[in-house]
């Protein structure tokens, strides 16, 4: 249920009719059954308490937060945002279909609604980039498999970087939601708000900087970071093994989840105390959330299309056999 903040807000009210902010963890795809059944039952019942709630809001469109993978930017050509103003998206990736457990196909957007984000961000002294349809992967997949698996509802995808740096600071990100704030209240739809990433979790992707001489995954990983989709597709195993890799390190004693970190930021959001979380910078992101913890960005810009109205956790788990912090925020 939407809070009465939002219905309040005279710019958002019966506008804003849903929004959740949640982890698309991969772990979310093939692996439900690696952690304990007692954590997976808790996250199945908050699952499925939002998707009740999105069903009885019946949102026209999902305006959605999310972070590419390399699967349509890379090093070599990376937007700080961009989004797709387009009719269709396709998704998963033939080499993802395994592991996210749905065939590719196209999905629906809204070519109008991404247009009109493009005009105010850019009237606005924001560089956004333009893209044509998007490539969705666990980005908008795991979220619709757990939220809207029966429905095909239009998404308009904003990409925040979130894995190249250098990387907007998370200020920006909230002045982003502040900005596209604007076109929700100016248009006529009914839109589920949705952010996609996080909490904190450290995956192999590859800092260029800092990438180990002898580590042959990842140098094949840097490989397709810079070179995009024809290098992945130069490389068909590389998904599988990247996956491997990410269990080799779940099933480690290697420190992979920072809990006081995640329940942080969390409380933050709940409080609706952007500014304790826009005084992280990017050292600080890095150390305690993780490369993964800057995927944040897309939660803290989806607070500011909302004003910075309190949110609820609806749950939190700290799942060491996907690596990461797991939680779902919703308004």
């Amino acid at each position: 249920m939407i809070s009465d903040r939002i219905t309040k807000d005279p710019a958002l009210a019966g506008k804003v009719v849903a929004a959740v902010s949640m982890t698309h963890t991969p772990g979310l795809g093939d692996r439900l059954d690696a952690p304990p059944a007692d954590q997976m039952e808790r996250l199945y019942q908050a699952f499925g308490q939002v998707r009740r709630e999105l069903e009885a809001a019946e949102p026209d469109l999902v305006l959605a937060f999310v972070n590419d993978h390399f699967d349509m930017y890379w090093l070599n050509n990376m937007p700080a945002f961009s989004v797709s103003v387009s009719d269709v998206h396709y998704g998963p990736s033939t080499d993802a279909q395994d592991w996210l457990q749905m065939a590719r196909q196209p999905h629906p957007g809204d070519a109008g609604y991404g247009k009109h984000i493009l005009e105010q961000c850019i009237a606005d002294g924001f560089d956004m980039m333009r893209s044509g349809p998007a490539e969705f992967n666990h980005n908008v997949l795991i979220p619709k498999k757990f939220l809207w698996p029966d429905r095909d509802i239009p998404v308009v995808p904003v990409f925040i970087n979130c894995f190249a740096p250098p990387l907007p600071a998370w200020r920006r990100s909230y002045e982003l939601g502040r900005c596209i704030r604007k076109v929700v209240a100016s248009r006529p739809e009914r839109i589920a708000l949705l952010a996609s990433g996080g909490i904190s979790h450290w995956p192999p992707f590859v800092d260029e900087d800092r990438i180990p001489a002898d580590d042959e995954l990842l140098q094949r990983q840097l490989r397709t970071q810079l070179e995009g989709p024809a290098a992945r597709a130069a490389d068909p195993h590389l998904r599988r093994d990247f996956h491997a890799r990410e269990a080799q390190m779940s099933a480690s004693d290697q420190p992979l989840i920072n809990v006081e970190w995640d329940r942080d930021v969390m409380a933050a959001l709940e409080r609706g105390d952007i500014e304790h979380l826009l005084r992280q910078d990017y050292a600080a992101v890095e150390r305690s959330g993780g490369n993964g913890g800057h995927e944040m960005a897309m939660w803290i810009a989806l607070a500011g299309v909302l004003d910075g109205a309190p949110g609820r956790t609806v749950i939190y788990e700290p799942v060491k056999e996907w690596m990461g912090g797991v939680g779902i925020l919703s308004y």
